[in-house]
């Protein structure tokens, strides 16, 4: 069979466009995007599409790239076919946006494939993955413990990107090239095994084909499509049932938790990953954030973070909240001074903080208050100056009561799984030295425990408005 035949194949199999379409054909100058060219060429030919242009990214990242596009260029002007140069200072994004340099490309290159289609008036996007990229998907993803919607690959249609070559090899893709006596560009960070992708392409694959033939690829390649097949039907029995489950509110979304809880697993997982996705649209959502919500929704955990938000367990409500984006200044630049006795209005978080002087061995017995894990506690700081009530600085450290050491505050805070987007949020009590006397729900300083002998300070956090 013709490779054009494989393509009208594919077409026809997953409906990847109608007759008579024109497509954004996606080049990067590798051999796989230029055989797509040549191949969606030979279709344009007998007027089963129409190519409306090429489009080439710059993604400014190798010593190669302006050689890429000059490539893609000369191609263009050879074939007579419309060309548009994106160019991205793709590592400056991923730096501004805190992505890997990978995932930072890819974003650029679709936002730029969208700017074309848009332009011309394209019915869909081309890409060139072809059955080897299925299959390293795969792999990557069964190593990541992905379900079945991750380990259905790469799939043929998502959203406006078409992936006509999916059925085609790599080396058939690069043989037919040949056989035009055309030519092609090659990425040299292919050749990179510390990438895992190129890892399970250059070391685990050729393993596998030497230990079960070169069918193997073909066979996983067909296990990823009965796992999308499988993934699809459950995604949309998940997404029927979230009709009834999720509501939305203000920020987030609100789900019934008994009545989810009642739903199989693979239904409840679905609906908390699509919870998520919606919420957090262009967030890169995985398996353990997933699981994080399950602990939440099953009571193991009392609230999860998740990234741009967190779930939280309200009675018979599982809450998913969008973080708000605070101003720079608005929680982490705060002191005030707390006088003895006197009081502490933090206005950022909404709660006062008040300082009342006991007289010797007052109160010593209560541990809770000694020990200063509540909204009260018991400190000793007798000649010590005045005290302050701050934001939590890089650095803080404390000395937890029976550990005979001393801890960042951090380390506190992720040990008692206090989201971080709350962390900012909690006051610190520290001395004329600066030194961390009392962290309000948390701990007190074995340094300042109360003695028998001590005049002790009690201190007490009252919440405002429900902010703290």
């Amino acid at each position: 069979m013709l490779l054009s035949d494989y393509v009208r194949r594919s077409v026809a199999r997953s409906a990847l466009w109608s007759p008579g379409s024109r497509l954004v054909v996606g080049v990067s100058g590798g051999a796989d995007s230029v055989a797509l060219t040549f191949l969606l060429r030979e279709l344009a030919t007998s007027g089963e599409l129409a190519i409306a242009a090429l489009a080439h990214v710059n993604h400014r990242l190798r010593a190669t790239a302006d050689r890429d596009e000059r490539f893609c260029r000369d191609l263009a002007a050879r074939l007579g076919l419309p060309l548009q140069v994106g160019t991205r200072e793709v590592a400056a994004l991923a730096a501004a946006e805190r992505l890997s340099v990978e995932d930072a490309a890819r974003r650029a290159r679709y936002g730029f494939l969208d700017e074309v289609m848009a332009e011309t008036g394209a019915d869909c996007i081309a890409v060139g993955h072809t059955l080897d990229d299925q299959v390293e998907t795969f792999v990557l993803k069964v190593v990541r413990g992905a379900g079945l919607t991750g380990l259905g690959g790469i799939y043929p249609v998502r959203g406006r990107v078409v992936r006509p070559l999916l059925e085609l090899s790599h080396s058939a893709l690069r043989d037919y090239l040949v056989g035009l006596q055309e030519t092609w560009v090659e990425d040299e960070t292919n050749g990179d095994i510390s990438n895992p992708r190129n890892r399970v392409r250059h070391v685990v694959l050729p393993q596998l084909d030497q230990a079960f033939g070169p069918a193997a690829r073909r066979r996983i390649a067909q296990a990823a499509a009965f796992a999308r097949e499988d993934g699809r039907l459950l995604d949309e029995l998940a997404q029927a049932r979230a009709a009834d489950l999720v509501r939305e509110v203000a920020n987030g979304v609100e789900l019934d938790a008994t009545r989810v809880q009642d739903e199989p697993q693979p239904i409840v997982r679905r609906i908390l990953l699509n919870a998520m996705r919606a919420v957090f649209a262009g967030k890169q959502i995985g398996s353990h954030h997933v699981e994080a919500a399950l602990d939440v929704l099953t009571g193991r955990r009392a609230a999860a973070e998740v990234p741009g938000g967190r779930w939280e367990l309200h009675g018979r409500k599982l809450v998913l909240m969008e973080q708000p984006v605070a101003a720079p200044d608005e929680v982490r630049c705060f002191s005030y001074t707390l006088p003895i006795p006197g009081l502490a209005h933090i206005h950022e978080v909404g709660c006062l903080i008040e300082a009342v002087a006991l007289g010797t061995d007052q109160m010593l017995d209560d541990m809770t208050l000694r020990h200063g894990r509540g909204d009260a506690a018991l400190v000793a700081v007798t000649g010590r100056g005045p005290l302050r009530v701050r934001s939590r600085q890089p650095g803080d450290r404390i000395s937890p009561p029976g550990l005979g050491g001393r801890k960042k505050l951090q380390d506190l805070f992720v040990d008692a799984r206090l989201p971080r987007v709350d962390r900012d949020r909690v006051p610190v009590v520290v001395d004329a030295r600066d030194q961390v006397v009392w962290v309000p729900g948390h701990t007190v300083s074995a340094d300042f425990q109360a003695k028998r002998e001590d005049a002790v300070i009690l201190l007490k956090l009252t919440r405002l408005g429900g902010k703290a």
